[in-house]
């Protein structure tokens, strides 16, 4: 029995010599999430919508972007003439052709050396032939009028 005490004592003694730590026991937390990316799915209706919108869009840049290129309208300006009523300005536009104070909406027929300017609203057209690039003139009434194009 000496034997059996002796180990005992020899086994407190080495268990007396580590160091008695208890272990703390924490209740686990909830971990927080990190900031994910949602995905957002869209529905094939809003994709639709949005195809339209970007075509329609590129539709109209493509108009304004392209059609100077492949028809230029040489009136585009504005021009300046001296007549025995003083001097007379008219400037065209795209859609519009300005004079005597008023603006006017107007369409073109652009050929080699004239252009034919429509009046929408009165429904009355005026050529006018292109002698050069700053140069062009026009017949009403028997009287020629030559407009020098301002810069």
């Amino acid at each position: 029995m000496i034997r059996k005490s002796k180990k005992k004592e020899k086994s407190r003694q080495s268990q007396s010599l580590k160091p008695k730590t208890v272990r703390k026991t924490s209740a686990s937390r909830p971990r927080k999430r990190t900031a994910q990316k949602q995905v957002v799915k869209t529905s094939l209706v809003f994709k639709l919508f949005m195809g339209a919108i970007i075509a329609l869009l590129m539709v109209i840049a493509l108009k304004y972007i392209i059609e100077p290129l492949i028809s230029p309208n040489p009136l585009l300006g504005k021009w300046r003439t001296q007549t025995a009523l003083g001097i007379m300005e008219i400037e065209f536009d795209r859609q519009s052709m300005s004079s005597f104070g008023t603006k006017n909406p107007v369409s073109y027929d652009v050929e080699e050396n004239k252009v034919i300017v429509f009046d929408d609203t009165i429904k009355v057209g005026n050529t006018y032939k292109i002698i050069d690039q700053n140069t062009i003139s026009t017949e009403s009434g028997g009287y020629k009028t030559v407009y020098k194009r301002v810069r």
